[in-house]
Formats: structure tokens, sequence, C-alpha cells
């Protein structure tokens, strides 16, 4: 998936293989150039952006809500770690 901010000059990719995109930033520097075809040559920033690990709360679930269930609920966001709940 591709989005483009063209306010900020932003290009936002998305890849699927967290391994392919840490190796792609780290073995560039977080820097490559792109060749206009005017032949001008510009820098450009490569950065991880929105990845990680995501902390949520869901309030207001009933207590006799399996965690199982929520766990499948939130599957289709991303795999979930753990499941904590607060007393």
């Amino acid at each position: 998936m591709i989005q483009i901010d063209d306010i900020k000059r932003q290009v936002f990719i998305k890849l699927l293989d967290n391994d392919r995109v840490q190796t792609l930033v780290s073995e560039t520097g977080g820097q490559a150039e792109y060749k206009y075809p005017s032949g001008e040559l510009s820098v450009v920033n490569l950065a991880v952006a929105g990845m990680g690990t995501k902390r949520i709360l869901v309030a207001n679930l009933p207590p006799e809500v399996p965690n199982d269930t929520l766990r499948a609920a939130l599957a289709h966001f991303g795999k979930v770690q753990d499941i904590h709940a607060e007393i």
C-alpha cells in the first residue's frame, strides 16, 4: 500500500515484513538518492513509521467475556501478545 502526502512531500509505503524493513533502513543508513528524469539528484530520508508493539485499552468490557473471545476480535488488527485485566 502506498500513501502520498503532497503537502508535506512524504510518501508512506506499507511493507508486511518487519525484518525486511529494518534491514532496508539499516543497510541504507536511513537515506537513499532519487534521480529525477532531468538528472537532478535528491536525498530521500527513510524511516520506520507506526510500527512496533501497541498497547490498547478496551473499556467497559463485561468481566465474563473470555480472553479467547477478545483475542479473536482483535486478531484482525495484528497479533495479540498479552491480555491483562485491570482490577
